[in-house]
């Protein structure tokens, strides 16, 4: 994946699901392994076993169901907020990179690459990835320098272009 194969920037992954369903892309194309082991890990079967078609549009399923979904007021109250960030493809996958502050399991500021970016309502001033929502606090495009500076990004990663719609926190 490259930022060009993202049609829509605000729900990035619908070029995974567009193209697992159309058959373009497969279980052996970069990043959809790791997407189904870790689809298999949340719903406690797993994550080794081989991977079947049914598995695939499980996973299809899955991300159109939190791509569809607008969080409640309490999700994005107790949600981690994501500062100085910017959208970039990981290993073919989206993701955002940024400073994350009110996480339950990194420190407060840590620079994170967040779980694959399923969508992002940048207007609303909050994201969901796979894993949960961030509020969102101000982009920052020159997060994605420092980082990949620093070597906390491999070199093959490329920033991708959010719409800037405001409503950060």
């Amino acid at each position: 994946m490259t930022p060009d194969d993202i049609a829509d920037p605000l729900r990035p992954l619908q070029y995974v699901t567009d193209g697992l369903r159309g058959g373009a892309l497969t279980e052996s194309d970069p990043g959809i392994t790791p997407l189904v082991r870790t689809h298999r890990l949340l719903n406690g079967t797993c994550p080794f076993a081989a991977i079947l078609r049914q598995d695939i549009f499980d996973l299809c399923d899955h991300i159109d169901s939190l791509a569809g979904a607008v969080p409640d007021l309490s999700a994005l109250e107790t949600a981690p907020c994501i500062e100085r960030w910017c959208g970039v493809v990981v290993e073919d996958l989206p993701v955002l990179v940024g400073l994350v502050t009110g996480h339950p399991r990194l420190r407060q500021g840590a620079r994170t690459v967040t779980s694959p970016l399923v969508r992002i309502a940048s207007d609303q001033g909050w994201a969901r990835t796979f894993s949960r929502y961030y509020r969102l606090g101000r982009p920052d495009q020159s997060v994605f320098t420092a980082l990949l500076a620093e070597g906390r990004l491999r070199s093959g990663a490329r920033r991708f272009d959010i719409p800037d719609l405001g409503g950060w926190a």
